[in-house]
């Protein structure tokens, strides 16, 4: 079943609401002064997290499990020019607002061409649906 969740929008999201270490490490802006690969790590779990609230990812028709979507998604994070990252942790809005979408965008790209996006809305309480809307 095909996904009409905008994931682009939800990386924006997450993008705004990730917290400033986690982009001054990946700027390069951090107290060590050069980019940090946990901050990669940080950043894809803390998108995964968010979007397995709704959505569920298959590779090659078989179901993705969180390590392998974010393992993807942290590689695709610190291929993103650094520069960029400057950018998000400036104090201008324009340019910070303009990157924040152009990288959002590239990333749900990515993710969207690797995965196979499904509605999964009951992945926290597992298939039984016992969360808090009760059985199915």
């Amino acid at each position: 079943m095909a996904s009409a969740h905008d994931i682009e929008g939800h990386i924006f999201i997450r993008f705004a609401l990730v917290g400033r270490p986690v982009l001054n490490g990946l700027a390069g802006k951090g107290q060590r002064r050069r980019r940090d690969p946990l901050s990669a790590r940080l950043f894809a779990r803390d998108i995964v997290g968010s979007l397995r609230r709704q959505i569920s990812f298959r590779r090659q028709g078989q179901p993705a499990d969180d390590a392998t979507v974010e393992e993807f998604l942290r590689e695709a994070i610190w291929q993103i020019p650094i520069d960029s990252f400057v950018d998000l942790v400036g104090i201008d809005a324009g340019p910070r607002d303009k990157t924040k979408r152009e990288v959002s965008k590239a990333v749900a790209a990515k993710l969207m061409a690797e995965f196979e996006i499904v509605d999964d809305p009951a992945f926290y309480h597992g298939h039984t649906g016992t969360g808090p809307l009760g059985p199915n």
